[in-house]
């Protein structure tokens, strides 16, 4: 018995540190999550308006595991410390095993306070993992001074959006924390919320300023990891610096939208409409709006110095070119479609019926591009881009399955794209919904490639192995 748990032990633990088998379990749990979703109880893909708390739990059962993804591969990618690697590896399945317990307690009544206090101990863990990563980011130029020097717009980014996304996750669950408890155990903090409105108000910001400041910082993130993961490291300088401008606008961004998201959920700071005009001054910009556009504004420019880097062989390079196309949407589709209704508020409203300023008679338009933009732009844009880099980094071979996935996304993400417009001007969700459904079809072959990939390799490994 002992001479089995003495070769056992060390076989377990290859497989728990093993980053491709850790990969691949998350893109499994996302997947299956994704395909189950329609027999969620209260999980409406395609319902008017702002997310409902059912689907908001299914949301965060989906990005909480994905944002783990991105931790998981950066400190891969960037070649953190040795522990910090570690440990994250080694929470892969805690982390997977508590989000999906704590989605099954979400649904009885009785089970909700298990439910509440499996997700306080997750969120925890993830921001004390986001916290070691952090540290270890900046230890980094001290280990490896030349990359960073050459990379050093990508390192600030991945730097501002770790700190931007860790704060959002603060905020998450100080909201969850006052939602349930209140604040009247924290005498100090439950007099200052009772200085700056009261309970509500400062729940209503601070929920707010998470989901707004949250997705933004993610997507620079991902913006960041990709000019990494393309290796523009090896662009000659000049062009090499175009990405890094490109960097240094998100980061621009990214500190300014954090920002505001503070002072407006900490603090009595109403973001205001840029230049409003208008019945009732409805039409505008908001600030937060046009900054959080930064960061896409700033994908954009990188684009320019990351073309000359792309792969000459052809698969590759569709592969990168899969990975700008989300960004070229997003920025589509939060530019191109709500950039222009918020000019014509004064009709769309905000959600409500009437006349401006207390709504618009376009006010199902809106509540149709809500819904859309959250489905497309802050759900499957990020989880595409994120994904798309972890075939780049692991799936090598396995060209046909490549080649329908790059397919599959070029057109899931155009009919999306397109589907959310016809969504918001006739409130007909069908096309989008082909689009989302092309996008997690390429999500299920990626997670099925990488699969067959690491069975391949193992076996290509034990075959060695036996002839030696």
């Amino acid at each position: 018995m002992t001479e089995h748990k003495k070769t056992s032990e060390p076989g377990l633990m290859m497989v728990l540190l093993n980053v491709k088998y850790n990969i691949l379990s998350i893109l499994t749990f996302i997947s299956v999550f994704l395909v189950i979703s329609p027999f969620l109880p209260g999980v409406n893909w395609f319902r008017l308006g702002d997310f409902t708390l059912d689907m908001i739990n299914f949301y965060h059962t989906v990005m909480i595991p994905f944002v783990f993804l991105l931790l998981l591969y950066a400190a891969e990618l960037l070649e953190l410390g040795t522990t910090t690697r570690r440990i994250i590896n080694l929470s892969t399945y805690p982390v997977l095993f508590v989000t999906a317990l704590g989605t099954i307690l979400f649904y009885p009544t009785s089970t909700q306070t298990a439910d509440y206090t499996l997700q306080a101990i997750r969120d925890l863990w993830m921001v004390i993992l986001a916290l070691l990563f952090f540290v270890d980011l900046i230890v980094l130029p001290f280990k490896n001074r030349e990359k960073v020097k050459k990379i050093w717009g990508a390192y600030a980014l991945i730097i501002i959006t770790t700190l931007s996304a860790g704060m959002a996750a603060i905020m998450g669950m100080i909201f969850e924390y006052g939602t349930l408890f209140g604040y009247a155990s924290l005498p100090i903090f439950n007099n200052y919320v009772a200085s700056i409105g009261g309970l509500q108000v400062f729940l209503g910001n601070l929920i707010t300023s998470h989901s707004h400041e949250m997705l933004p910082a993610v997507m620079g993130g991902i913006v960041a990891l990709a000019a990494v993961s393309f290796g523009y490291e090896k662009l000659p300088s000049f062009k090499r610096n175009a990405v890094n401008l490109g960097m240094v606008v998100a980061v621009f961004g990214t500190i300014s939208f954090t920002y505001l998201y503070v002072i407006s959920s900490f603090g009595t700071y109403a973001i205001p409409t840029i230049a409003p005009f208008g019945p009732g001054q409805m039409n505008g910009l908001a600030l937060d709006d046009s900054q959080t556009g930064i960061v896409g504004l700033g994908a954009l420019i990188a684009i320019v110095g990351l073309y000359y880097v792309l792969s000459k062989k052809p698969i590759d390079r569709l592969v990168q070119l899969s990975e700008l196309l989300t960004w070229v949407a997003t920025m589509a589709v939060m530019i191109g479609i709500g950039y222009a209704m918020e000019f014509n508020e004064a009709y769309y409203g905000f959600g409500s019926p009437g006349v401006p300023p207390g709504g618009g008679p376009g006010y199902k338009y809106d509540m149709a591009f809500t819904d859309g933009h959250l489905l497309f732009a802050f759900f499957m844009m990020p989880l595409l881009a994120g994904i798309i880099l972890i075939m780049i980094h692991y799936i090598h071979e396995n060209e046909k399955e490549r080649r329908i996935i790059v397919y599959l996304i070029g057109a899931g993400t155009i009919i999306g794209a397109f589907g959310l417009l016809t969504y918001v001007i006739t409130l007909f969700w069908l096309p989008e919904a082909i689009g989302l459904s092309l996008l997690v079809i390429a999500i299920i072959i990626t997670t099925f490639t990488l699969s067959r990939s690491s069975i391949d390799k193992k076996n290509a490994n034990l075959s060695s192995s036996v002839k030696e």
